[in-house]
Order: structure tokens, then C-alpha cells, then sequence
């Protein structure tokens, strides 16, 4: 619920009419479902998922001002002062590459040292983050090109959606070195199953 009134509120009807910052500070209302969730099931806080939330923080401005830098002209003719409208697409640019930079190492902390994700979900998270830095730095060259701003926001719902996919892949039971735990529950449960009919 805070996350709701927090974006309707703060982010809507305040922030993204009066800041530049607005993508940044709304960014956390938009991270805050990973923990609603996490707390939902787990019953607690613990350290995986705060850096999930820290993720998708850190995800927001590459994501949303690289939108801003292509449909800049809509926000500037409705006065909302997205970064590239009030600080320009150079300003903007470099923005997206230094949260980019400070999102790739983030997303590996999963692995270590928290160890909630194993091998595979750092190999997916690295090769993710590698094309990431690839076309935010594309754009850093070139600030004012507008089909690198598009591949870079389409390639960031891509690459959000896929690393989420990672993190549950990688603690699947079959994929999961500690899947042998997993896999002694179910044939206990499978035995406390009364067999009718066989």
C-alpha cells in the first residue's frame, strides 16, 4: 500500500512535475513490490531482498530517461521536466552510463557474497550487463540519437525481465546444488501419500 500512495502521491502528482529527479525518486516506489512480496512469503526482511529492490533502483533512470531521450519533445511541449529537457541530452546520457556502470556489479552481489544465486544466475546477470554497458555506452558516443536511446530502453526491458527470470531459474530444484534437499522432501511427501488403488 505505501508503494501506491508513494507513486500516486509523491512520484505523480509532485515529483515528476517539479524535479529532474523524479525517475530516480520514483525509481523506489517501483522497487518496492520485491519487497512487499519477499515479506509476503518469507514472513522477513533479509539482506536478498533489499538488493533486489536496489536492482530494480538502480535499473529505473537507464530504463526510463533513455524513453525521455526519445519522446523528449511530448515532455518539453507538456512542461515536465525530465532530465533531457531541462539538463540536455549530454547530461542524460551520462546519468544512464554511470547508474548502468553501478547496476551491472550490484546485480552480481546475488551471488556474492549473499549467495542466493549461484553460477548460472551470474553468467546470465554478467552476459546481460555486458550488452547493457555495450548500448549505454553506444549512446554515451552519440547523446542525441534517438534509435540508440530506443534500442537501449527496448533492451532494458529485456534485460530486466530476463535476469528476473535468472534469479528464479538459478534455485529451480533441478538446476540448484542444494536440490537433493529438495528432492528428500518430495519423496517423503510422495510416501506419506497413501497409494489408493495401486
Amino acid at each position: 500500500m505505501s508503494g501506491i500512495v508513494f507513486y500516486v502521491l509523491v512520484y505523480t502528482h509532485w515529483l515528476k512535475r517539479h524535479s529532474t529527479q523524479n525517475i530516480v525518486i520514483g525509481g523506489a516506489a517501483g522497487a518496492i513490490p520485491p519487497l512487499v512480496g519477499w515479506a509476503a512469503v518469507t514472513g522477513d526482511l533479509s539482506w536478498t531482498p533489499w538488493l533486489i529492490f536496489l536492482i530494480i533502483f538502480l535499473w529505473t533512470p537507464p530504463h526510463f530517461w533513455a524513453l525521455a531521450l526519445m519522446i523528449r519533445d511530448d515532455y518539453e511541449s507538456v512542461g515536465v521536466p525530465m532530465l533531457p529537457v531541462v539538463e540536455g541530452d549530454e547530461a542524460t546520457v551520462r546519468q544512464i552510463w554511470v547508474y548502468s556502470l553501478l547496476l551491472i556489479p550490484t546485480s552480481l552481489l546475488l551471488v556474492y557474497p549473499l549467495g542466493t544465486n549461484g553460477a548460472l544466475y551470474g553468467a546470465i546477470a554478467l552476459y546481460l550487463g555486458t550488452q547493457l554497458l555495450h548500448r549505454a555506452w553506444r549512446l554515451l558516443q552519440a547523446p542525441s540519437d534517438r534509435i540508440l536511446a530506443k534500442s537501449l530502453f527496448k533492451f532494458s526491458i529485456l534485460y530486466l525481465m530476463l535476469l528476473s527470470a535468472a534469479m528464479v531459474i538459478d534455485v529451480l530444484p533441478a538446476v540448484s546444488p542444494s536440490s537433493q534437499g529438495f528432492i528428500d522432501q518430495i519423496e517423503r511427501l510422495f510416501h506419506a501419500i497413501p497409494m489408493v488403488g495401486i
